[in-house]
């Protein structure tokens, strides 16, 4: 009997397996780049639709400003993960200090249907997702001749993200754009 109870439990434990791999894992498919996956790391989550500016000409590749108003109390640097377009710099200073606005800028590819920019901003560029960290992902799309964009963020280490609307836009013609956001 002793058997038989050893080799249920090894098969049930067996099963448990597969699932284990997805702890860490998002539900808006946005992708968990900063955690290892042999542990689990609570990802708060969240998406924001960009308010439209006016623009005058058609869609093509336009600049993107990719701001951050740093609230967290230290320092903070950039990590990239994804970009789509050519880097042009990051904004002085740098690590942004508290209570500072800085950010980068990237010359982004004409939208065909659409693109991504995923990037963060930590407190810890050694261990982004044992520190805050708010992780950002901004899709940029082209539909029948529209740009629009959404924002998504995850955050680690208790950061609260958010974006400043009252800032941020997106150009439906041009799509260029100007994302501002947060980290305290």
């Amino acid at each position: 009997m002793t058997r038989n109870v050893k080799r249920f439990l090894a098969a049930s434990l067996l099963s448990l397996t597969p699932s284990m791999a997805f702890a860490g894992q998002v539900e808006l498919g946005f992708p968990d780049f900063l955690s290892q996956r042999n542990e689990y790391v609570s990802v708060r989550e969240g998406a924001i639709e960009i308010p439209v500016g006016k623009g005058v000409a058609s869609v093509g590749p336009a600049v993107e400003d990719l701001l951050v108003i740093n609230q967290s109390g230290a320092n903070i640097s950039l990590g990239l993960q994804v970009l789509t377009g050519t880097l042009n710099g990051v904004y002085n200073p740098y690590p942004v200090p508290t209570a500072n606005i800085g950010g980068f800028q990237v010359s982004a590819p004409t939208p065909a249907p659409s693109f991504s920019q995923q990037y963060y901003w930590t407190v810890d560029p050694a261990n982004p997702a044992g520190a805050k960290t708010c992780v950002w992902r901004v899709d940029v799309s082209d539909n029948a001749g529209v740009c629009s964009a959404t924002v998504y963020f995850g955050t680690y280490g208790g950061a609260l993200c958010t974006v400043d609307a009252a800032q941020s836009f997106i150009d439906p013609n041009t799509c260029q754009a100007q994302i501002v956001t947060v980290i305290q």
